[in-house]
């Protein structure tokens, strides 16, 4: 037994850290409360039955709408169930492939008529366990030592940005879990140098899951593939490259086969955001400002703000070492009643050969891919945000504690204090981290503001937006009026909904929009909070007004006498 636990002892640590990690992420979904427009978002897309957008088939077309449509969009109907064809088709008109979906649609249809998070964080919680698994592979893979890969899986499995992509219920987790496999799978091959069945089985689900998720799996791998082709080409392995072309070639197939519209959305043919792509990567202007962004995001989310100094430090360490113990050995000693610092010249009079190790060209793939994909993801992103280079965050990781133990072996010899060393320096920054951000997607104010709607069931309520599907965002708290009224801004000044006024009050959300010059189509926004609220109050002759609150995409108000 004892034998047992001393050869397995890094397999039990690891199922140990493993499942602290995830009670450390239930802990942070549980406290989630609100919720992101996009995720809502997730759940109508799944949910709707060949419905895609509440604003289809005239469905806004009268002021009064039933507030039932909300929940009736999120969640499975009656009859509604397993139905995966609609979920292709809603997604057809949005911009992702489905599976996410697909998979978010199959548990909610278990529970009919329900809406609830953990139908969307349970299954994140499922792909953060896989890429911890493949993180800590991969770690395993780049170095020898015994425990160097507990560093990577630690620094990022408790990590803000780790925290943000569990408890944002979209696609993004599902989309790193395939990445981390992929990626493993393409270091194995080039660390064993020779591709194994369950190689190719691996690659093709991850290639076929991978596009099946998103597009951004596509950038992820192009660099990769690139790699792996040229280092087989160059050891001359033509078998082992058709075996690779082909079982990534089945799984791309298969995913396209199965949702053709990944195609056109890849080509920037497809819907509107495919084709925003398409126009940002042919604007050559703003390069600079997007990357700068996406490295602030990097920085914010992973290393406490302080990645640019942190870089300068570990840079300025291996700088040291190479000044004081390779192109002069100098020793401190100790001579007479003071200290002196001893300077040997060292001059090398024959070749130094230097054996590149397995382990610098597995860092190498992942440094250029990770480069790759951070520049075209920052550039060609529809908007500058984390979501983008969310399936980067483990692989980063991995790469820094490289670093900081490449630097920190240089300067220490005993393993055990290069650990020690090693922990210390990420609580450091994690403490760090936290101390300077909050998680970005749990809403806590979400509970009380479904709570106040419901106070509210027996009162008319007013939605005022400059762009219609910014309703979804308050998609928990609408359902829940008596009666629901909803209108374009600008209809104001030329036509009033006949609003039927419950117990001489009203409850009226204004679009968070009117606060900006312009709106999410471009055009110039006429009318401010203030004006909107004036001119609702004079139509409606409710003289008196108190805010409710105030979320992401929404002023709520109560008016009344």
């Amino acid at each position: 037994m004892r034998k047992f636990l001393r050869d397995k002892s890094s397999h039990i640590i690891f199922i140990c850290v493993l499942l602290i990690q995830i009670i450390f992420m239930i802990f942070y979904c549980d406290m989630k409360k609100g919720y992101f427009v996009d995720e809502l978002w997730s759940y109508g897309l799944s949910n709707s039955y060949y419905h895609a957008q509440i604003w289809e088939d005239g469905a806004l077309d009268n002021p009064e709408i039933s507030p039932d449509m909300f929940k009736e969009y999120m969640t499975v109907n009656e009859g509604e169930a397993f139905k995966f064809g609609s979920v292709i088709y809603n997604q057809t008109h949005d911009s992702h492939p489905p599976l996410f979906y697909m998979v978010l649609h199959a548990i909610s249809s278990c529970f009919p008529g329900q809406f609830s998070k953990w139908f969307g964080l349970i299954p994140n919680l499922l792909y953060y366990a896989v890429t911890i698994i493949f993180l800590y592979k991969i770690g395993k893979l780049i170095k020898k030592d015994k425990y160097f890969a507990f560093f990577p899986v630690l620094f990022f499995g408790f990590s803000i940005a780790a925290v943000n992509m569990v408890t944002y219920i979209r696609m993004y987790m599902l989309l790193t879990m395939w990445c981390t496999i992929f990626a493993y799978e393409h270091l194995e091959m080039m660390a064993s140098r020779k591709i194994k069945m369950k190689n190719l089985i691996s690659i093709l689900l991850a290639t076929f899951g991978g596009v099946f998720t998103h597009y951004y799996f596509v950038i992820f791998a192009f660099p990769m593939v690139i790699f792996q082709m040229i280092w087989m080409i160059m050891r001359k392995d033509f078998k082992m490259t058709g075996k690779y072309v082909v079982s990534g070639g089945v799984g791309g197939v298969c995913a396209v086969a199965l949702y053709p519209a990944i195609l056109k959305n890849l080509t920037g043919t497809g819907v509107s955001h495919s084709q925003k792509t398409l126009q940002n990567m042919h604007n050559f202007s703003d390069w600079t400002s997007r990357i700068r962004k996406f490295w602030v995001i990097v920085s914010e989310e992973m290393f406490g703000g302080v990645f640019m100094l942190l870089l300068i430090v570990c840079c300025l360490g291996i700088l040291a070492y190479l000044i004081t113990q390779v192109l002069w050995e100098m020793k401190l000693q100790y001579h007479a009643d003071h200290y002196e610092i001893a300077v040997n010249n060292k001059e090398h009079t024959k070749t130094v050969y230097v054996k590149v190790k397995r382990e610098t060209y597995l860092i190498c793939d992942i440094i250029l891919t990770c480069a790759f994909v951070f520049v075209i993801s920052a550039k060609i992103s529809p908007w500058q945000v984390n979501r983008y280079i969310m399936n980067l965050f483990p692989f980063l990781s991995l790469l820094f504690c490289y670093l900081l133990y490449f630097i920190y072996k240089l300067w220490i010899k005993n393993k055990a204090k290069i650990q020690i060393a090693m922990v210390i320096s990420m609580m450091l920054i994690g403490g760090l981290t936290y101390y300077v951000n909050d998680p970005c997607y749990l809403y806590p104010e979400g509970e009380n503001n479904i709570a106040i709607s419901k106070e509210y069931t027996d009162t008319t309520c007013l939605y005022v937006y400059t762009t219609s599907y910014i309703m979804i965002n308050e998609g928990l708290e609408l359902q829940n009026y008596q009666r629901l009224y909803q209108m374009y801004y600008k209809d104001l000044d030329i036509k009033v909904p006949d609003v039927s006024i419950e117990n001489s009050k009203l409850v009226v959300y204004l679009d968070r929009i009117l606060d900006k010059k312009y709106d999410d189509l471009g055009e110039k926004v006429t009318m401010d909070p203030e004006k909107c609220l004036e001119k609702i109050q004079k139509l409606t002759g409710l003289k008196n007004s108190k805010e409710l609150y105030q979320d992401e995409k929404a002023y709520v108000y109560e008016l009344y006498n």
